[in-house]
């Protein structure tokens, strides 16, 4: 094989490996946004087709985003009475996203959500009050001062897409 032709065969292959590269790498990077902060997103229809077939493409679907955290809590007392207890911080919102269809057509494009989409939703924060110390200690709450202080564990979150027949959950960047 003369080395011209082995230089084009060479960079047809590089061409292929870097096409097939770029793709893969566009299709693992979808991912739908969601801020918890402002709580807002959006939810493309690749993302949703990605995640669950065209099939869980409906108009105005409901979405939850969901946080669940451990933690240790350590209450410490004046006196230096000190106990832990364990508990979980968790935020839950649902949502009816909004259908975005492309600009003259009926071809859904994706979904929007935003703070006045949300249907339902619950949130409990730790060190919201001080009954877990109280528990943990087994007495009654005197009203006496306390320190609080928290180890968290890892954060579990996911966004989830509630189709005609099925709940799809989806990859998502928050920001």
């Amino acid at each position: 094989m003369g080395t011209a032709r082995r230089l084009k065969v060479w960079l047809l292959a590089a061409a292929s490996v870097t096409v097939l590269a770029l793709a893969t790498a566009a299709g693992a990077g979808a991912k739908a946004s969601f801020s918890v902060q402002t709580r807002t997103g959006f939810i493309s229809r690749g993302d949703v087709v990605s995640a669950g077939g065209k099939g869980a493409l409906v108009a105005d679907p409901l979405v939850a985003y969901q946080s669940t955290q451990s933690f240790t809590e350590t209450c410490t007392w004046v006196n230096g009475t000190s106990v832990q207890a364990t508990g979980s911080q968790f935020l839950f919102l649902l949502f009816q996203a909004e259908t975005r269809y492309a600009s003259g057509s009926h071809k859904l494009i994706g979904y929007t959500i935003s703070p006045s989409d949300i249907v339902d939703g619950q949130t409990n924060e730790a060190g919201e009050d001080r009954a877990l110390c109280w528990q943990a200690r087994g007495l009654p709450d005197d009203g006496s001062q306390i320190t609080q202080t928290f180890a968290f564990g890892p954060k579990v979150t996911s966004l989830t897409l509630f189709g005609a027949n099925s709940a799809v959950e989806l990859p998502f960047s928050s920001h």
